[in-house]
């Protein structure tokens, strides 16, 4: 068992991103499923369901998406 105020520290952090994955979109908010449980933020950006998500200051915004090309 920690502390109340360790855990709070925790969550309140502002210097952390976080990856999730948009589960579902309310105009300029929507809800983000992360590694440790859902949560819903502010996004500036058009999203869709299933888009990944980089979490920082408490606004969205879209991950970048690795693409491979390969040489015909």
């Amino acid at each position: 068992m920690s502390f109340a105020l360790r855990e709070l520290s925790k969550l309140l952090s502002t210097d952390s991103t976080v990856l999730g994955v948009v589960v579902s979109v309310e105009t300029s908010m929507i809800k983000v499923a992360t590694a440790t449980g859902a949560m819903t933020v502010k996004t500036l950006e058009t999203l869709n369901v299933g888009d990944r998500v980089l979490i920082s200051q408490g606004l969205a915004r879209k991950a970048p998406v690795a693409q491979q090309t390969f040489p015909v």
